[in-house]
């Protein structure tokens, strides 16, 4: 049989069919007969039902708060969840603000007063941009600081904010030097509603309506902050700031809470030079009051810092030692002179230094050196002229030496 043949017998075309083998048909499902359907449940519920109270329940009176009008402060986490939290909020929403903000007249207010907080978290959060954002805050409030109702709202925004973030007090600081420079002192409306915003904060420390120690702190290094930028009119401190912040020291180490005397200790580093000239009876009470509890580290740090004038006063030089090679009988020999570690020179000294130092006279260029240098050995190709002048300069320069 040929391969043709082999391969014909059994090969199939595309038209092969297998009719003995017919393909079966699919399986149609079965249909389910509406009746056996089950139906959901029906609730019998209802929203206008009655609340169901448990046999034994007493029913008792809502609980009533009455306002307080204390200024109220946000609870602290983190920067990072304060500043998304200030983000987050509705700039409008200024409930912490005076009331004089509600009215319908004062919404070009309440939006300024809004980008100020907000910066103000930005700057918070990044005291780095300070620079940068403050021109912008400050430009925006400069022709409504003759106003004394939005600058007390200006006021209160930096006061507030500046109590409760400590990363933001030396900014706040700085801000409002730069309000009180817009205007003289005399003139300055800022300066009078942030000191009546301080005084105000000292009396409810004073007074026991402050309660929170934090906000205590809080004011007092914000206090201390404004008191060092601050200047009058003669270029000094605003010293009622430093009476002040006597008061609120003073305060905060009659609690005698170990927390409160390390804000003290701390507080004094940055202002006490300032509260030792402005405010010595303040200061020196305090003191007195700080020495009772000297066995702490951070009170000892502050006591010997006062001791040394704050710094400024200068270590008495100790005299040197005394060498007992430089003395001849007993006594010292000061002819020759002394040297740089404050001990008199001996004989021997003298001597060789008298021998080895250089002599301050000129030494006179010698004829036949001269004569040297004048001869054709320089091989320089300069003419009897040049020659002449350049020997003239080495003479005067006495740069010819044996």
């Amino acid at each position: 049989m040929s391969l043709n043949q082999d391969v014909g017998s059994r090969g199939r075309g595309r038209g092969w069919q297998q009719p003995d083998n017919p393909p079966k048909e699919l399986r149609r499902p079965k249909a389910v007969p509406d009746e056996t359907k089950v139906e959901a449940p029906k609730s019998t519920l209802s929203a206008e039902a009655k609340e169901w109270y448990p046999p034994n329940y007493v029913p008792q009176a809502p609980a009533s708060y009455t306002p307080d009008d204390s200024q109220y402060r946000v609870q602290k986490f983190s920067v990072q969840n304060r500043l998304r939290q200030a983000q987050d909020q509705n700039p409008y929403n200024l409930n912490e603000m005076s009331q004089y903000l509600d009215e319908a007249e004062n919404m070009d207010l309440r939006e300024h007063i809004g980008y100020l907080i907000t910066v103000m978290c930005e700057i918070t959060f990044d005291p780095g941009k300070f620079d940068i954002l403050c021109g912008s805050i400050v430009d925006m409030f400069a022709s409504t600081l003759h106003n004394a109702s939005y600058t007390r709202a200006l006021v209160e925004a930096i006061v507030n904010q500046s109590i409760a973030e400590s990363n933001f007090r030396y900014n706040g600081a700085r801000l409002c030097s730069m309000y009180d420079s817009v205007a003289t002192p005399e003139e300055s409306t800022f300066r009078a509603c942030l000191l009546e915003r301080c005084s105000t904060e000292e009396n409810k420390i004073i007074s026991g309506v402050e309660t929170s120690e934090e906000n205590m702190r809080g004011f007092a290094m914000f206090l201390a902050e404004i008191y060092t930028q601050l200047e009058d009119s003669q270029g000094g401190r605003i010293k009622t700031l430093g009476e002040s912040l006597c008061k609120v020291l003073l305060h905060l180490l009659d609690t005698d809470k170990e927390t409160n005397i390390k804000a003290v200790c701390q507080l004094l580093k940055l202002s006490g030079i300032a509260l030792d000239a402005d405010c010595p009876g303040g200061i020196n009470a305090a003191f007195e009051r700080l020495k009772r509890r000297a066995q702490l580290p951070s009170v000892r740090g502050v006591l010997a810092l006062r001791a040394t004038r704050w710094g400024l006063a200068e270590n008495d030089p100790t005299p040197p030692l005394e060498d007992p090679r430089r003395r001849q009988n007993g006594l010292m020999t000061p002819e020759g002179g002394y040297l740089a570690d404050g001990y008199t020179l001996t004989p021997e000294e003298c001597a060789f230094m008298q021998n080895n130092l250089p002599n301050n006279k000129t030494a006179a260029l010698e004829e036949d050196i001269l004569e040297e240098l004048d001869g054709d050995g320089w091989g320089t190709g300069m003419d009897a002229e040049m020659r002449e002048g350049f020997l003239e300069f080495l003479k005067h320069s006495n740069q010819i030496k044996r």
